[in-house]
């Protein structure tokens, strides 16, 4: 690394912030959130020691019968371009699928959408994103009519109230915890979340007022429809702001939804107290939190927690309390999203869903699909119609042959893990990734080595929309390409391959038309688009610059509701993102309140389509709380994070599933945490191995007692450890959410079994 210290990003989750690393890999906070201890320990260990002493992918490799054998860059771009082809023509375009990550940069995800997605024609283009905050950008558009947040990190400083929503920001985002949460010692903060987290006891700690309500598994909905009616019975409701901004028609069903049905605190208040809890000390803490919704500034923060156990309707019913009391468009009100991934904010905006088009256009929409040709300059007819795959059906599907992995690891973290395994033994996996990850390297076929965070320059969008700007802070040692140009090699390649062939000069094709096309030698594609659409000015080392597929993607954006243009309406530069602390797209807040008189709109997928917002009504299964029908004996809860007293330094390193840096931290086996209560009557001691089975599989891991977690629940982190304990194998794909097609993993149940010491 040069002398001089260089700024970058801290891109751990989706906060993001600017940093200075200097000499040996010292980290020092440049923006205003500072640095969290995930960033720090990895800079540490990656730019203060023998860059030999990581462990990387060093060339790309191709399995053999022999084995794996390093490969040149030039014969791995051959191969995977001849494999696109062959499965393409052979198996049609759906064969094809392409599973991202919110660590890769937003220039690289939209070349991967326009590649994948536009040339190729494969709707099967799926993320991270769909597997945790999805329903966080669902919920917004049940609302709103479009996924984009309204809410800066400066509200938490300015709110009197701030609600949790099953999230752990201590363990999760412990920058934005520390600086904004914490640093507000006015507000009173309430966590909803079943069991006794890092924030509850620090939060406590601070201020004896935290109330920490811990409701059943499923009981989100439920708890905010005893908001909603003790909202409605106080008068405590913004009636002016409601008459002026929500749907007449919506409006009053609603009403009459939360009025009439049993939602007061003596008829809802017993089914969400868990069991051992008297009912009178959670009716207690439910109506202190039910009064602070009548304070003048709320703050609201939902994350995986309720993304993964009630989905969209969770986040939508939270969302609905700002509407009701006008606790929006204003410092201190307003619902805030934080999520785990870096750029997991980017993939939303982007539409990675299998049902999606870039900006959230919807692929079942003629127009929506001639838009997108027009962005990625195609004809129409080259928009593949068909509905993609949700991403928890890849393990069950029959149409993928190829599947590229960017830079995470499905056989660790998709649902139904033992079927996927299998899945991927018959399929072509082309592996992209930074560090050597024995898990996938059962699985992967060709692996390509890409950048990792310190040596990748790029765009990220976080969860306040604020466009940041990670610098390449030294070149990698080894052969590794950035994502971005490894999707440009593999495109141009394959334009080689057609040698100048081009489709059919017609105005359209049916679908069918189109098939034949593929078959034929993929006789749809055309090399000169390709060609042009994939070649961009490069550095001396080969490298995409990002200033011209920035413009690219700013120019795209415009007219949509999250057009990248600042709070003023002029374009967002390259230039503006990479200054100070970037730039909030559509300025520090959104739908700002404005005079009395004056009717509220909100944009929908184009920011010309101006509507009134939407109450939703949550479907009755929603607001049934999982231990109400449970077929089994516990709730499976996973997360982040551990439990005990050891667990604090093992989080520092637990991310990345932990390929990046902390192995050595792993625990031999994760404990599956049980509440005393439970262990007592199933007989099970602290450190005995237990077995949690149900019909998908079954693992066996120690057992731990602790009262934080409640009684009928369960609590097993998804962090790796020695044993191989994955909670994957015991979640299912078949549960999504029906409107984002995020599988609602945290609705698991389970039976457990002490074993024989």
């Amino acid at each position: 690394m040069a002398d001089k210290a260089k700024k970058t990003l801290c891109t751990f989750c989706g906060v993001v912030d600017q940093v200075t690393v200097e000499d040996g890999g010292r980290v020092r906070a440049t923006g205003s959130l500072g640095v969290c201890v995930k960033g720090a320990h990895y800079f540490q260990k990656h730019l203060s020691a023998d860059p030999t002493e990581v462990a990387r992918f060093t060339s790309p490799l191709l399995r053999t019968p022999y084995g794996w054998e390093q490969i040149s860059w030039d014969y791995a771009i051959d191969m995977v371009a001849d494999t696109v082809l062959a499965d393409r023509q052979e198996f049609g375009r759906d064969a094809l699928a392409c599973y991202g990550v919110g660590q890769m940069t937003l220039e690289s995800l939209w070349l991967a959408k326009k590649f994948f997605q536009g040339h190729l024609g494969t709707n099967n283009i799926c993320s991270n994103a769909e597997q945790c905050l999805a329903n966080n950008a669902g919920g917004h558009e049940l609302v709103f009519g479009n996924e984009g947040p309204f809410a800066a990190y400066d509200d938490y400083r300015e709110a009197d109230a701030v609600f949790f929503y099953g999230h752990n920001p201590a363990i999760n985002h412990p920058t934005v915890f520390q600086r904004y949460v914490r640093r507000n010692r006015d507000a009173v903060k309430v966590v909803v979340d079943p069991r006794r987290t890092a924030t509850v006891e620090r939060l406590q700690a601070d201020d004896p007022r935290t109330i920490h309500l811990p409701v059943r598994s499923g009981s989100d909905i439920l708890l905010n429809m005893i908001f909603a009616r003790h909202l409605l019975d106080r008068g405590a409701v913004d009636r002016d702001y409601v008459a002026r901004a929500v749907d007449p028609d919506s409006a009053d069903a609603f009403v009459r939804m939360v009025t009439r049905g049993p939602y007061s605190l003596d008829e809802a208040v017993p089914r969400l107290t868990p069991a051992g809890m008297p009912v009178e000390e959670m009716r207690s803490r439910v109506l202190r939190a039910c009064r602070l919704w009548e304070s003048e500034r709320v703050v609201t923060t939902s994350s995986v927690g309720i993304n993964q156990t009630v989905g969209s309707s969770g986040v939508a019913s939270i969302l609905n309390l700002h509407l009701l009391t006008g606790q929006l468009g204003a410092p201190g009100r307003g619902h805030v999203r934080l999520a785990g991934q870096s750029n997991a904010s980017a993939e939303l905006a982007m539409g990675y869903s299998g049902r999606l088009l870039p900006f959230r256009m919807r692929l079942s929409d003629p127009e929506h699909r001639a838009r997108a040709a027009e962005l990625w300059k195609l004809p129409a007819w080259r928009i593949n119609p068909a509905q993609g795959l949700p991403v928890a059906s890849f393990a069950t599907s029959e149409r993928l042959r190829t599947l590229f992995v960017f830079g995470t690891n499905p056989a660790r973290n998709f649902p139904n893990l033992a079927q996927w395994r299998e899945r991927m033994m018959d399929l072509c996996v082309i592996y992209v990734d930074s560090y050597y990850n024995p898990e996938m390297l059962e699985y992967a076929d060709i692996v390509l080595p890409c950048r990792t965070k310190h040596e990748t320059s790029g765009v990220f969008l976080n969860g306040e929309r604020r466009l940041q700007y990670m610098e390449a802070i030294e070149e990698p040692p080894f052969e590794a390409w950035s994502d971005v140009r490894i999707v440009c090699a593999v495109a141009r390649r394959i334009a080689e391959r057609l040698a100048g062939a081009e489709p059919p000069d017609v105005a359209g094709l049916s679908e069918d038309d189109v098939d034949a096309l593929v078959a034929r030698g993929n006789g749809d594609l055309s090399a000169r688009a390709l060609d042009e659409a994939f070649r961009y000015p490069v550095d001396e080392y080969g490298e995409v610059l990002s200033e011209p597929v920035w413009e690219e993607i700013q120019a795209a954006s415009r007219g949509f509701y999250n057009e990248f243009c600042d709070g003023t309406g002029r374009p967002i530069t390259l230039a503006d993102i990479r200054s100070g602390e970037g730039v909030q797209w559509g300025g520090e807040r959104r739908y700002t309140r404005t005079g009395p008189d004056e009717e509220v709109s909100f944009p929908g997928v184009f920011a010309a389509d101006r509507h009134r917002a939407r109450f939703h009504l949550p479907p009755p299964e929603r607001l049934v709380p999982f231990g109400e029908r449970n077929d089994r004996q516990f709730v499976l809860i996973t997360g982040r994070g551990g439990m005990g007293p050891t667990a604090r330094r093992r989080d520092v390193a637990m991310f990345n599933s932990a390929t990046a840096t902390g192995e050595a931290l792993w625990p031999a086996a994760n404990s599956v945490y049980v509440n005393p209560a439970d262990a007592g009557r199933l007989g099970v001691t602290s450190a005995q191995r237990v077995r949690l089975s149900n019909d998908l599989g079954s693992l066996v891991c120690p057992a731990e007692l602790s009262d934080d977690v409640p009684r009928g629940h369960l609590y097993l982190t998804f962090h790796p450890d020695h044993a191989g304990t994955h909670p994957n194998v015991l979640t299912s794909s078949d549960h999504c959410d029906p409107h984002t097609w995020q599988p609602l993993l945290k609705d698991t149940q389970v039976d457990l079994e002490p074993l024989p010491s």
